[in-house]
C-alpha cells in the first residue's frame, strides 16, 4: 500500500506518543486519520494539534481491551469516514520491573492491553478489509523489548514479545490477499511514557523530568520521526519496522548470534 491519499487511517493509543507521531504522519499523506485513546484531555489536545494539518480528523474515547467498545467505533468510523485501509494497533501501557517483583494484576493488565488490544483490533477490523477486496495494511506497536529481553522489564517485554509473534503469525494469515501486516518495534522513543503523570501542557515539568533522563536525550527518537518510519514501512510492506540503526542493530545481532551460537553447540555444522 503506497497511496493515503483519502484512505481511512484509524490509529488507538493515538492521543500522545508513536501513536500521535503516526497520526501526524498519516495526516500529512492526506488520509483521514481517526485516532482513539482513553485519556480525554490528551485526545482533545492530539485533535487540535491534527486539525493544523488537516480538517480530516475525528477522535474517539476507546478501550481497546473492551472489543464492544472497538466495534462502536468501527459503526461511528465507517459512517463519519468510511471504511479503515489503515490499522495501527498502538495503545500499550508499561509494566517493567523484575518477574517474581510484578503483581499478578500487573501482569494481566499489561497483557490485556499489549496484546488483546492488538488481536481486538484485528478481530473487529480486518474482515471488513477483507471483503472489500482493496489493498489495506495493519501496523502493530510492540518494542524492541519484543526482539531481544533487555533490562527487567518481565511484563512488558514478555507482552511485546507476544505482540512480535501475533504480527508474525498474522502476515502470514494474510499471505495473498489483499491485506499486509508489519509490526513496529521501537528502542526508545521521547514519549509520555516517561512522564506519565505529567499533563501536555506542563512542558516546564516535562523538560524537568528530561534533564533527569539525560539518556533519553542521547538515544531517543521523536516520535514524529517514528511516524514517518512507520509510512515508509507501510509503503515498503516491511515485516519488521524498526526505528534507529545503532543500540538497535548491536541488540539485534547479539540475539542472532546467541541463536546460532547456541545451534552450532547443540547442532554442529558437519
Amino acid at each position: 500500500m503506497r497511496d493515503f491519499a483519502n484512505k481511512t487511517a484509524f490509529i488507538t493509543g493515538g492521543a500522545s506518543g508513536v501513536g500521535l507521531g503516526i497520526a501526524k504522519a498519516l495526516a500529512k499523506a492526506q488520509a483521514n486519520v481517526v485516532i482513539a485513546d482513553i485519556q480525554p484531555e490528551r485526545l482533545s489536545d492530539a485533535e487540535q494539534q491534527l486539525r493544523a494539518i488537516t480538517p480530516n480528523i475525528l477522535a474517539l474515547a476507546v478501550d481497546t481491551t473492551d472489543i464492544e467498545s472497538l466495534q462502536r467505533a468501527r459503526t461511528e468510523i465507517e459512517a463519519t469516514a468510511g471504511p479503515v485501509s489503515v490499522l495501527c494497533n498502538n495503545a500499550g501501557i508499561g509494566g517493567g520491573g523484575k518477574i517474581l517483583e510484578t503483581a499478578d494484576d500487573k501482569w494481566r493488565r499489561v497483557t490485556e492491553v499489549n496484546l488483546w488490544g492488538p488481536l481486538n483490533g484485528v478481530k473487529v477490523f480486518l474482515p471488513g478489509m477483507l471483503a472489500r477486496g482493496e489493498p489495506a495494511h495493519i501496523v502493530n506497536t510492540a518494542s524492541f523489548s519484543g526482539i531481544q529481553g533487555h533490562h527487567s522489564q518481565g511484563a512488558y517485554g514478555t507482552s511485546k514479545f507476544a505482540a512480535v509473534g501475533f504480527s508474525e503469525f498474522l502476515r502470514n494469515d494474510l499471505e495473498g490477499t489483499c491485506v499486509s501486516a508489519s509490526v513496529l518495534c521501537p528502542h526508545v522513543v521521547d514519549t509520555p511514557i516517561f512522564y506519565p503523570d505529567l499533563k501536555p501542557t506542563e512542558t516546564q515539568k516535562i523538560e524537568a523530568r528530561r534533564e533527569t533522563m539525560p539518556w533519553l536525550k542521547d538515544i531517543a527518537v521523536s516520535a514524529d520521526t517514528v511516524g514517518e518510519q512507520v509510512l515508509n514501512g507501510i509503503r515498503n510492506n516491511e515485516l519488521y519496522i524498526f526505528c534507529d540503526g545503532s543500540d538497535s542493530r548491536a541488540m539485534l545481532e547479539t540475539r542472532c548470534n546467541d541463536l546460532i551460537a547456541a545451534m552450532d553447540r547443540q547442532f554442529p555444522k558437519q
